[in-house]
């Protein structure tokens, strides 16, 4: 299942955004998706690719009805054919899975507990 990430800036609304960011995750959760939300984006995983317009519109259409009345949406999509997906949870902890065995490699190399 393709991995999609998207950023939404809601444009002059003021310095805080929280307010229309968890209205986003609850529209995405509403709809049936599980977001993951990071300090810059909410991530979901899409079943088909042709879900991303209708996500967006919908997201637009909500923050728009909120009065926002300048959007900016930023989506980057990780779309793998040659092997089953992994959930986004897994990809994380395989990274740090990584990162423990590099942090071992370090402190046989240079000594350093």
């Amino acid at each position: 299942m393709p991995t999609v990430s998207i950023k939404v800036i809601p444009v002059g609304v003021g310095t805080s955004l929280s307010r229309y960011i968890a209205r986003v995750v609850a529209l995405l959760e509403e709809n049936g998706y599980k977001p993951i939300v990071t300090p810059d984006n909410t991530v979901v995983q899409v079943r088909d690719l042709s879900e991303i317009g209708v996500i967006v519109r919908k997201i637009h259409d909500e923050l728009y009805s909120m009065g926002v009345t300048r959007i900016v949406t930023l989506v980057t999509i990780d779309d793998r054919r040659d092997r089953e997906e992994e959930l986004p949870q897994e990809k994380v902890q395989r990274v740090l899975q990584k990162l423990e065995e590099e942090r071992q490699r370090i402190r046989e190399v240079h000594g350093v507990m």
